[in-house]
């Protein structure tokens, strides 16, 4: 791979009115990505809207006195060398003349496909009665696929992941409800995932057992590790920054889910994290069909969410994307649920080695310097 270089290596292209990608002639001065999921309460995760900003010089008048190819509500990309690092919808646009240097300074906001996921209002949307793998997790994701798609034939929902959904819903109906109240409840009871990733208008989604697959992957040499210890190996990342944190009163190591259609009750506790950091209490509401022959009951619910109370864990870390002999990092490529190796050594000390799933991706690019963070979350 060439040495980077942001002239000529960033490329910003937006989708112009006959389908063509077409890239905006201009200087890049800086560019900011925040993309991934948010976990809250150490287990639910919920799919967050994309966010890119772009700043650019352009010494042509030509966007500010007539109108620019781009405009609102069409498709924008950015790419290094190739590698897409955000793919979403332009939302705002903002041309200044800058008299000192004679140029104008055009800064694009865009969102990703999670806003017009969540944002989508669907007329009718059912849930049939009958046995539970018509009601299964992914039978339901299912149903939404098909239901979004034909709102908006852009999208589509994919599993990031072969295994089998851990819960059943209720037969339901609703009216004129949007997608992303809808796809809540399920991820909710679930405890699965939902993303975007940078290249493109799919969503993923991941079951309960999905998650648990990759939380089981083991340390290994040859995967991507993020690391303060220097390496010639090509999976070594160098690392700026690390974050780790106790976050006790937001995990929960004894929980109480009640489901509000019958106020059934079940709990579950974490006597190793009881012990350890003190009783967090967590009260919980969900709906899903438990009832005979369901793949999972409301005490495994409790159970999941109780074991996932590990208040000690490392939130984030930043890196160079740039590698010291000019070329990217391999973490240029990194996406949402990604397995994400970090070690941390010091004389004197144990090493630290831990896997962890990523869970949000920054980038924050200059002409002067590029930093990528990634958020990080281990549930057991």
């Amino acid at each position: 791979m060439a040495i980077f270089n942001i002239k000529t290596d960033l490329v910003v292209q937006y989708e112009n009115t006959s389908g063509v990608m077409v890239a905006i002639q201009a200087d890049t001065i800086e560019v900011d990505i925040d993309r991934g999921i948010t976990v809250e309460s150490g287990v639910f995760a919920r799919p967050d809207t994309g966010t890119m900003t772009v700043r650019m010089m352009k010494s042509s008048l030509s966007d500010l006195l007539t109108s620019p190819g781009y405009r609102s509500n069409q498709l924008i990309q950015v790419l290094a060398q190739g590698q897409s690092l955000f793919y979403g919808i332009i939302q705002n646009i903002q041309i200044s003349y800058m008299v000192e240097t004679k140029q104008i300074e055009v800064t694009i906001t865009a969102n990703d496909f999670a806003k017009i996921f969540s944002n989508l209002t669907l007329t009718t949307f059912t849930i049939p009665s009958g046995a539970h793998s018509t009601r299964n997790f992914k039978t339901c994701m299912s149903y939404l696929n098909t239901a979004i798609s034909t709102i908006d034939s852009r999208m589509s929902l994919t599993q990031y992941g072969t295994a089998a959904g851990a819960t059943s819903q209720y037969a339901n109906v609703w009216d004129d409800t949007q997608a992303g109240e809808i796809v809540s409840g399920f991820l909710d009871a679930e405890l699965g995932w939902m993303f975007t990733t940078n290249n493109g208008s799919n969503m993923f989604y991941m079951t309960r057992y999905d998650v648990d697959a990759l939380q089981a992957t083991t340390w290994s040499n040859t995967r991507r590790t993020i690391s303060n210890v220097h390496s010639t190996s090509s999976y070594h990342v160098c690392m700026n920054a690390i974050d780790m944190s106790y976050d006790s009163d937001n995990l929960a190591n004894y929980v109480t889910v009640t489901d509000p259609s019958n106020s059934t009750t079940r709990s579950a506790s974490n006597s190793t994290s009881i012990s350890t950091y003190g009783r967090q209490d967590g009260k919980y509401q969900v709906e899903f069909d438990y009832s005979t022959g369901a793949p999972s009951t409301l005490t495994q619910w409790a159970q999941a969410v109780a074991t996932a109370a590990n208040p000690k864990s490392i939130k984030s870390v930043s890196c160079p994307a740039v590698k010291r002999d000019g070329n990217l990092s391999p973490l240029v490529a990194v996406e949402v649920a990604d397995v994400q190796q970090v070690e941390f050594a010091a004389t004197g000390y144990t090493t630290l080695q831990e896997i962890y799933l990523v869970t949000r991706v920054k980038h924050n690019i200059t002409a002067e310097h590029w930093e990528i963070t990634l958020d990080l979350w281990r549930g057991i």
